[in-house]
């Protein structure tokens, strides 16, 4: 036997390379609050590294993986829905999904690896801090789009990494899922404090 390793050739379709990936001029809500959480936890988000493509893509073949999937099992009119354009500073922003279940409801997806070990099992009020930034896109995303239900889908890569923990232990990926209703206030105060944080780094 041999083998000789040879370039795979997809560099340019990964992470968000593809020819038929555009993204679209102008200011976008992923901008404000990316700023916000590079000044607010510098050390995790501002390494002055890119992100990974391949990390990158695998989040987009989830999404692509799931919307496909969810359509078949919600209304007709539920998907991801483009582009939209909030009115009054012009930001552009992109819901991964817009589900439409008795009340319209922001669906978003996220691929991560970070442990899953500390999310609700059961109904709770809150979400562990390291989460914060789904909650912060979430939170503007709703107040744009008037609605203050949102469901958040995750596939933990990792799990809880009982794996590295138990001998024996098989744990591994972990999709789970929550369905979320924010108050008014904590909307209108997020989307205050982004805003307000975009004028000062003259993002706005």
């Amino acid at each position: 036997m041999k083998i000789t390793p040879v370039p795979h050739g997809l560099e340019d379709i990964l992470g968000g390379n593809a020819p038929d990936f555009v993204r679209t001029p102008g200011l976008h809500m992923s901008d404000l609050y990316g700023s916000l959480y590079k000044y607010l936890e510098p050390d995790r988000y501002d390494t002055g590294t890119s992100i990974d493509p391949l990390r990158a893509e695998l989040g987009f073949s989830l999404e692509g993986m799931l919307e496909d999937a969810l359509k078949k099992r919600l209304t007709a009119d539920s998907g991801r829905p483009g582009e939209f354009v909030e009115p009054e500073y012009g930001i552009i922003y992109s819901p991964d999904m817009i589900i439409f279940n008795g009340h319209t409801r922001l669906g978003e997806m996220k691929l991560t690896w970070m442990s899953s070990r500390e999310v609700p099992r059961e109904p709770s009020n809150g979400f562990p801090p390291k989460f914060d930034k789904y909650f912060t896109q979430m939170k503007l995303y709703c107040r744009c789009l008037e609605t203050p239900y949102a469901r958040l889908m995750a596939l933990f890569v990792n799990g809880d990494y009982s794996y590295r923990k138990t001998k024996g232990a098989t744990a591994g990926p972990e999709l789970l899922a929550w369905d979320i209703t924010f108050t008014r206030r904590e909307l209108d105060d997020e989307w205050a404090m982004v805003i307000n944080h975009a004028k000062q780094r003259k993002l706005l």
